[in-house]
C-alpha cells in the first residue's frame, strides 16, 4: 500500500488540529493511523529504519489521538438552579452520558467531590434532536436518597459524535446482514432512515467482531421507533449484559467488555413520525488492566405471540389490557420546570388524559406531588394527544389562586383506550333507543362526522352492580363555543335526578363515571348550520365499582374553559383504575438487594403480574456493609439494561452473576443490583 494517502490525511489532521476543531481532527488522526499500519506490515523486515520511524510515527499520531479523545468528552457542571448549554461542532451530535443533581460535602462549591450523595437525574435530559446545541434548566431538587436534602448543583457529561460519514463505505444498513464491517469506526441505520420509515419483516443482526486487543465503543445517536419493546426496540448484546431500548432514546452505551458485539433491531409498528435507528462505533485499543470474562456472545431469543385467549397463570409479553382490547391502567408523570415526557400508547390506543395539575410548595422547589399540602389547580388537557404526546413544563404556570405563584410541577395521570371496538350505536335517527353495553363499545352519533338535527334518547345498561365510564374521543356541537345552548349531550343519572351537558370537548378525556349500571345519553341537535362541527364519539367501557367509589362526577371541563380548582387541603378525587378492583388491589412496592452472584426469586399471587418499577446497580461506599444500598453509594441507573422479569408473568427469576463495570461510578465494578418492585393485578 502507497503511503502518500495516509501522509496527506495525517497532513489534514495536524491542519486540523491546529485549527481546533478537534472531533474533525481525531477522525482524520484515527484513519490516518489505520492507513500507517498497513503500510509498516509492507515494510520489508531489512529496512528496520524505515519501520522504526513509521512506528514512531504512529504511536505519537496515537498518543494525540487519546488526548483529543479526552477532550471531545465534554463536562458541564453548575450550581442550581442554572441554565446549562451543551455544544457540538457541526455534523456531530450530543449524547448525553450521565447526569446527576448532588449534595455538595463542602459549602458553595458547585461541583463533584468524591464522597459527594449523588442521584441520578437522566429523566430531566431532552436533548433529542440533531442540533448542535442543547439547552438545559437545572433545577435545585428535593433528593430523599440524600436525607431529603436539597440538590447544591447539576453535574452532566456528553460525547459529542459524528452523525454521518464522508466515506459511505463507513456506513451500513443494519439489515444487511451479509455485509461485513471492515473498518474501525462507520455509521449504521435501519432501512429508510430518517424520512422513509420501514418496517422490518424479520429481526435484523449485525455482529462486530475486533481482535482480543480491541474493544468496541457504541453510541445510540437517534432512535424513535414504538415504545412496545417487544414487538419494537434495539437490542446490543456483550458477553455481561444485554442493553434494551425502543421508543425515543438516544445512548452512551457504557464499557462494552467482549471482542463481539451483537447488534438487534425490529419493528413492526408504523406511525408518521418514526424515523428508525442511527448509531456511530469506533474501535480502540484495549485497557491494559481489562479484566473482561471471556465468555461466549449469543443473540436475544427472538419472541412470537400467540396467545389470544387469557387463562389464569398465562404468560405473556403484551400488556394484558391490550389483549383484552380495554382501557389501561391509569398511569402519572410529574414533570420540574425544564423537564419533559413522551407518552407512548400501543397501536390502536390514543392517549387520554385524566388529569391535569400544576402544584405550588412552600418551599418553591419541586418537591413529589401532593395535594394535602401543595396549593394546586386541575385544568384540562391543552392539546390534543394521538398515539403519542410530547410533554413539557417550561416552568412559566401562574396561579392566580396560589398567591400568584408560578407552580414548581406539572402532574399528569392518562390511559391509553383503544379506538377500534364495536360500535354500539345504531346508525338510525330515533326517539328512544336500548343500548346494552357488554365490556366496552364505541358510540357515534347519527351521521357522524356530519351534524343533523335530532332529538334522542340513548338508554346505557351494562352488567347489575357495574358502571360505566365514558371518555370522549371527539365531542364537537358548538363551533368551539363551550357554552351550550342549541346544541348538546347530556349524561343523566336515573337513579339521581341530575344531568350534565357537554357540547365541546375536542381531546381525549374521561369525562363521566356513572353512579350504577344505567344512564341515559340525551343527544339534542337544533342547529346543524356549525361549520367546525362534527357530533360526537364516545368510548365506553363498564367494569365492577372499585371499594369506595365516589360515583356520577363529571371527571374534566371543557377545553375551550378550563376550570380552575384551589384543592388545598383536601385531595381532589381522581378515576380509579381499570385493574383497582374491590377484591384486587396493587400489593405494597418492596425494595430488595441482589448481591453478586446471587439470585432473587419471586412469584405473584394468583391473578397478580410482577412489575419492576426501579432498578439501579450501586458501588458501596463502606466497607463494611455487604451489598445493600444505603446512603452516599454510587449508583447507575439499570432499569432499561434488565431483559429478564419484563412479561406479564406473575413470577421473576433474576441474578446478578456477570458483574458490570460503571461507567458513572469511575468504571468500579458494581457491588449489588437494587431493584423496586411490585405485584399488581392482571384481569378486570
Amino acid at each position: 500500500m502507497s503511503d502518500t494517502a495516509a501522509i496527506e490525511l495525517l497532513k489534514r489532521a495536524v491542519q486540523l488540529d491546529g485549527e481546533q476543531k478537534y472531533p474533525d481532527a481525531l477522525t482524520c488522526y484515527s484513519e490516518a493511523i489505520r492507513m500507517l499500519l498497513k503500510v509498516v506490515k509492507e515494510i520489508p523486515m531489512t529496512e528496520e529504519r524505515k519501520r522504526t520511524a513509521y512506528q514512531q510515527k504512529i504511536t505519537e499520531c496515537m498518543d494525540r489521538a487519546e488526548k483529543l479523545k479526552e477532550s471531545i468528552e465534554q463536562k458541564k457542571e453548575a450550581c442550581v438552579p442554572s441554565n446549562i448549554t451543551l455544544r457540538c461542532p457541526n455534523n456531530y451530535v450530543i449524547v448525553v452520558r450521565s447526569a446527576s443533581h448532588g449534595v455538595a460535602q463542602i459549602s458553595n462549591t458547585c461541583s463533584y467531590k468524591p464522597g459527594d450523595c449523588i442521584v441520578d437525574s437522566m429523566n430531566s435530559i431532552s436533548c433529542l434532536t440533531d442540533s448542535t446545541e442543547c439547552l438545559i434548566y437545572a433545577t435545585k431538587k428535593l433528593l430523599p436518597q440524600c436525607n431529603d436534602q436539597y440538590s447544591s448543583y447539576f453535574h452532566i457529561e456528553y460525547d459529542c459524535i459524528p452523525i454521518s460519514m464522508d466515506d459511505t463505505s463507513k456506513e451500513y444498513n443494519i439489515c444487511q446482514n451479509s455485509t461485513e464491517i471492515t473498518t474501525d469506526h462507520g455509521v449504521i441505520r435501519s432501512p429508510g432512515y430518517p424520512t422513509q420509515f420501514q418496517l422490518t419483516t424479520f429481526e435484523c443482526f449485525r455482529f462486530i467482531h475486533v481482535s482480543d486487543d480491541k474493544i468496541i465503543r457504541l453510541w445510540l445517536t437517534d432512535l424513535y421507533i414504538d415504545s412496545n419493546c417487544i414487538n419494537d426496540h434495539v437490542y446490543v448484546v456483550d458477553n455481561v449484559q444485554t442493553y434494551k431500548h425502543c421508543g425515543l432514546q438516544r445512548y452512551a452505551y457504557p464499557y462494552l467488555c467482549s471482542s463481539t458485539i451483537i447488534i438487534q433491531y425490529l419493528v413492526e409498528n408504523t406511525f408518521k413520525d418514526y424515523r428508525g435507528m442511527r448509531m456511530y462505533f469506533e474501535i480502540v485499543n484495549r485497557p491494559v488492566n481489562d479484566n473482561c470474562p471471556k465468555l461466549t456472545v449469543t443473540p436475544v431469543p427472538s419472541t412470537t405471540i400467540t396467545v389470544t385467549t387469557i387463562e389464569p397463570g398465562t404468560t405473556t409479553n403484551i400488556p394484558i389490557y391490550v389483549l383484552l382490547g380495554i382501557a389501561s391502567p391509569t398511569r402519572s408523570f410529574q414533570l420540574c420546570a425544564g423537564e419533559s415526557y413522551t407518552i407512548q400508547c400501543p397501536m390502536n390506543y390514543v392517549i387520554a388524559v385524566i388529569t391535569n395539575i400544576f402544584g405550588v410548595t412552600s418551599s418553591d422547589e419541586c418537591e413529589l406531588h401532593d395535594a394535602s399540602k401543595h396549593c394546586v389547580i386541575t385544568t384540562s388537557p391543552i392539546f390534543l394527544c394521538g398515539q403519542t404526546c410530547f410533554y413539557m413544563y417550561p416552568g412559566n404556570q401562574l396561579i392566580s389562586s396560589c398567591n400568584n405563584t408560578i407552580a414548581a410541577y406539572q402532574y399528569v395521570e392518562y390511559q391509553c383506550i383503544p379506538i377500534k371496538t364495536p360500535l354500539i350505536s345504531p346508525n338510525t335517527s330515533c326517539s328512544n333507543i336500548n343500548i346494552y353495553i357488554d365490556r366496552n363499545g364505541q358510540f357515534q352519533s347519527y351521521n357522524y362526522p356530519k351534524l343533523t338535527n335530532m332529538n334522542c334518547t340513548y338508554h346505557l345498561q351494562t352488567k347489575p352492580g357495574y358502571i360505566m365510564h365514558i371518555y370522549a374521543l371527539d365531542i364537537s356541537l358548538n363551533n368551539y363555543n363551550p357554552i351550550c345552548h342549541l346544541n348538546k349531550m347530556s349524561l343523566i343519572e336515573t337513579t339521581k335526578n341530575q344531568s350534565l351537558d357537554f357540547c365541546e370537548q375536542r381531546t381525549n378525556s374521561l369525562i363521566y363515571s356513572s353512579c350504577s349500571n344505567q344512564l341515559d345519553l340525551q343527544y339534542i341537535i337544533m342547529n346543524d348550520l356549525q361549520s367546525y362541527s362534527y357530533g360526537i364519539k364516545l368510548y365506553i367501557e363498564s367494569q365492577a365499582p372499585p371499594f369506595g367509589w365516589s360515583c356520577g362526577e363529571e371527571i374534566v371541563t371543557t377545553l375551550t374553559n378550563p376550570t380552575i380548582i384551589q384543592t388545598t387541603p383536601t385531595t381532589p378525587s381522581k378515576p380509579t383504575s381499570i385493574t383497582s378492583l374491590s377484591i384486587m388491589t396493587a400489593l405494597d412496592p418492596v425494595e430488595y438487594d441482589i448481591c453478586y452472584n446471587d439470585t432473587f426469586i419471586h412469584t405473584c399471587p394468583y391473578g397478580f403480574t410482577f412489575m419492576i418499577l426501579n432498578a439501579f446497580y450501586g458501588v458501596k461506599n463502606q466497607s463494611l456493609n455487604k451489598c445493600e444500598f444505603i446512603q452516599n453509594d454510587c449508583t447507575q441507573e439499570a432499569l432499561l439494561t434488565i431483559t429478564q422479569c419484563q412479561t406479564d408473568a406473575p413470577n421473576c427469576y433474576l441474578s446478578y452473576s456477570n458483574k458490570r463495570r460503571l461507567a458513572h461510578c469511575l468504571d468500579k465494578y458494581a457491588d449489588y443490583l437494587h431493584i423496586t418492585y411490585q405485584c399488581v393485578p392482571s384481569f378486570p
